[in-house]
């Protein structure tokens, strides 16, 4: 991968047995690129409210909200100023961002549960559940099918 700032250059990553020069810091850790991808997923998948494993009130809504931010912050950062990225880091970089999107916007929403309908927020009452149609008889129906 090209360079980024010459100052992670300079810099180890903080992953173990990793001998690869750092291209940014993040949660105060330098990371080369393959390290940084892979805290940003695991944390990313951690923090989570739509994973189940994910556990709950272990981190300050704030403190997930403060990684989020610098999260995409610094993969927008490799992004725009490293050369030499392949397709497959360009797309997990734009995968961490969407997904940090997403997450920012999940975060802010009041808590919504997800059963088996589709939710949409509704200014009045908090949240409007609209049940899912069924795939087989009512969308042969409005299709105009017959079975």
């Amino acid at each position: 991968m090209g360079a980024m700032d010459p100052m992670y250059r300079e810099r180890n990553c903080s992953s173990s047995s990793c001998g690869s020069s750092s291209v940014i810091s993040l949660d105060q850790q330098d990371f080369c690129l393959n390290h940084f991808l892979h805290h940003c997923y695991q944390t990313l998948e951690a923090v989570d409210p739509r994973n189940r494993r994910a556990p709950s009130g272990h981190a300050s809504l704030a403190a997930i909200r403060a990684f989020i931010e610098e999260c995409s912050r610094k993969a927008l950062d490799i992004s725009l100023h490293s050369e030499n990225l392949t397709n497959l880091q360009r797309g997990r970089l734009l995968d961490i961002l969407l997904w940090a999107g997403e997450l920012f916007v999940l975060l802010r929403a009041p808590r919504v549960s997800f059963p088996d309908s589709l939710v949409s927020p509704s200014p009045e009452v908090g949240a409007t559940v609209v049940p899912a149609i069924p795939e087989d008889s009512e969308s042969s129906a409005v299709l105009g099918e017959s079975t």
